[in-house]
C-alpha cells in the first residue's frame, strides 16, 4: 500500500483504514473510542484530583479555578477547533488515497500551532485583569484567577501543540499514540499537583499556582512525547518540513471545519460567561457549585468525548472513499449507543448527588445548590451526548458551517435566554433548566437535520 499505509496485522489495537470503510460500525466506532476513553478518562482524573486538592485552599480558589475556565476554553476552543478541522481534512484525504495532499496539511497544521500560541502568549496576561472584572470577577477571588491563568496562557504553545498533533494523528485513525500522550501528561500532573500546590518536600508552597505551573510542565512532557510520534516513520503522515510550501488553500480546508468549531466552542465560552454573570447575583458559593457540577459533568462524558471523536473520523475517511450510504448508520448508532450510556449516568447522578457533592465541600450553601444543580443538569445529558454525535458528523464530512449553526442554537439561542427568562420566574434553578432545555431542543432538531443530509449524500451516491 502506499506511503507506509501497510500495518502489521500482529497490531490489532490499531485501526486500518479498511476496517474504517468496511468493518462493523459499532465494533469499529469503539474500537476506535477506548483509547481517546482511556486517555480522558486520566485527564478527567485529574481535573477531578486538581480540583479536589484545590478546594482545600477554600471556596475562593475553587471557584477562581471555574472562572479561569473560562481563558482556558478559549484556549482550548481554538486548539481543538483547529484540530477537528486538521483531523476532518486529513481523514478525507486518506479516504481518497490523497497522501501528499494529507502530508501538507499536517505540516500547515504545525503552522497554526505556531502563530496561535505566539498570539496567546503576549497578549493573554496584560488583556487577563479587564477580562475577569468585566465578568464580574470580586476584588477577593481577582487575584487568584490572574495568578492562575497568566502561568497557564504564558504555556499555551505546549496545549496548543498537542491538542492539533492529536487530531492530526486521529485524522489517520491512530488513536492509541494520542491516548498514551495524554495518559503520560496527566499522570505527570497529578504527581506535581500536590508538591507544588501545598509545598511537600522540597518542592515550595505555591499554592493556586502551583497548580498551574504543574498542568504546563505536564503538557510540555506530552510535547516532547508527540513530537517524537509526529516526526517518527510509524505513521501513514510522512513530514517532510524541507521541502514545505504554504498553500492558503490547506488553511482554507482545515478552517472550513476548524474555524466553525472554533467559533462554536468560543461560543460555549462566552455562554459560560454569561452564566457566570448570571450567577453572580447568588455569590460565590453558588460558583463554586457550579464549578462541581460542572466538573461531575466532564466525569459523565467521558465515553461520548471518545465515541464522538471516533464518529469524526470514520465519517471523514468514508466521505472522502465516497462511501456515502455508510454515513446515515454511524449516525443512528452512534447515537444510540451515547444515549443509552448517559442514561445511566444520569440515573447514577440523580441517585448518588449527596455523596458526589461532599467530596468537593461541606459547606451547607454549597450543598443544597449542588444537590439540586446535580439532579437538573444529568437530565440533559443523553441531549447534550446527541449534539457531540451530529456536530461530528458535519464536522467528519467537511460540513463546519452546519456544525456551528447547531452550537451556537444551543448556547446563544436557546440556553442563556431560557435561563434567564425561566430563573427571573423561579430564581436560580431557572438557569439549570433553561440549560436543560436548550440542550433537548437543539439535539432533537440537530438529529432530524443530520439524518436529512446524509440521507440526501447516499442518494446522490446512487444516483
Amino acid at each position: 500500500m502506499k506511503n507506509g499505509l501497510a500495518l502489521k496485522k500482529s497490531q490489532r489495537i490499531k485501526i486500518t483504514p479498511e476496517e474504517i470503510l468496511k468493518g462493523s460500525i459499532l465494533k469499529t466506532l469503539f474500537r476506535l473510542a477506548v483509547p481517546t476513553m482511556i486517555a480522558f478518562t486520566f485527564q478527567t482524573a485529574f481535573n477531578f484530583i486538581d480540583r479536589l486538592f484545590i478546594s482545600r485552599l477554600g471556596e475562593l480558589q475553587f471557584g477562581a479555578v471555574g472562572m479561569s475556565f473560562i481563558v482556558q476554553s478559549i484556549l482550548i476552543a481554538i486548539a481543538a477547533g483547529a484540530g477537528a478541522g486538521s483531523s476532518s481534512i486529513i481523514s478525507r484525504f486518506i479516504g481518497a488515497e490523497k497522501y501528499r495532499e494529507a502530508n501538507n496539511a499536517a505540516e500547515h497544521s504545525l503552522l497554526i500551532v505556531i502563530i496561535t500560541a505566539v498570539i496567546f502568549t503576549i497578549g493573554g496576561p496584560p488583556l487577563s485583569r479587564p477580562l475577569f472584572l468585566l465578568l464580574g470577577a470580586t476584588n477577593k477571588m481577582l487575584p487568584y484567577i490572574l495568578q492562575y491563568v497568566n502561568i497557564i496562557l504564558l504555556g499555551s504553545f505546549f496545549a496548543f501543540f498537542v491538542m492539533i498533533g492529536n487530531g492530526i494523528l486521529r485524522g489517520e485513525g491512530n488513536m492509541i499514540k494520542p491516548m498514551q500522550v495524554m495518559v503520560a501528561g496527566t499522570l505527570t500532573n497529578i504527581i506535581l499537583d500536590p508538591l507544588l500546590i501545598f509545598g511537600i518536600g522540597p518542592f515550595p508552597e505555591m499554592g493556586i499556582r502551583g497548580a498551574a505551573l504543574a498542568t504546563v510542565i505536564a503538557r510540555a512532557v506530552s510535547c516532547l512525547l508527540l513530537a517524537r510520534s509526529l516526526f517518527g516513520d510509524k505513521n501513514i503522515i510522512k513530514f517532510n518540513l524541507k521541502i514545505f510550501k504554504y498553500s492558503s488553500r490547506f488553511i482554507k480546508g482545515i478552517f472550513e471545519v476548524g474555524g466553525p468549531s472554533i467559533i462554536s466552542q468560543l461560543a460555549q465560552s462566552l455562554g459560560l460567561s454569561l452564566l457566570f454573570i448570571l450567577l453572580r447575583p447568588y455569590g460565590d458559593y453558588v460558583k463554586a457549585a457550579f464549578t462541581m457540577g460542572f466538573t461531575y459533568q466532564q466525569v459523565a462524558f467521558l465515553p461520548v468525548i471518545g465515541i464522538a471523536m471516533s464518529v469524526l473520523t470514520m465519517t471523514g475517511q468514508n466521505y472522502g472513499a465516497k462511501n456515502y450510504t455508510r454515513l446515515r448508520q454511524i449516525l443512528n448508532r452512534a447515537s444510540l449507543a451515547v444515549v443509552l450510556i448517559m442514561l445511566s449516568f444520569t440515573a447514577a447522578f440523580i441517585l448518588g448527588n449527596k455523596p458526589l457533592i461532599r467530596v468537593f465541600s461541606v459547606n451547607p450553601e454549597v450543598m443544597k445548590t449542588g444537590r439540586e444543580l446535580l439532579i437538573i443538569f444529568s437530565i440533559g445529558f443523553p441531549f447534550i451526548a446527541l449534539r457531540m454525535v451530529e456536530v461530528n458528523i458535519f464536522q467528519g464530512m467537511g460540513m463546519g458551517f452546519k456544525s456551528l449553526i447547531l452550537n451556537l442554537s444551543q448556547m446563544l439561542l436557546l440556553t442563556i435566554p431560557l435561563a434567564l427568562i425561566i430563573s427571573f420566574f423561579i430564581g436560580l434553578n431557572g438557569i439549570w433548566i433553561g440549560m436543560v432545555i436548550g440542550n433537548f431542543i437543539t439535539a432533537v432538531i440537530g438529529f432530524f437535520w443530520a439524518g436529512i443530509v446524509t440521507k440526501k449524500t447516499g442518494q446522490i451516491s446512487i444516483r
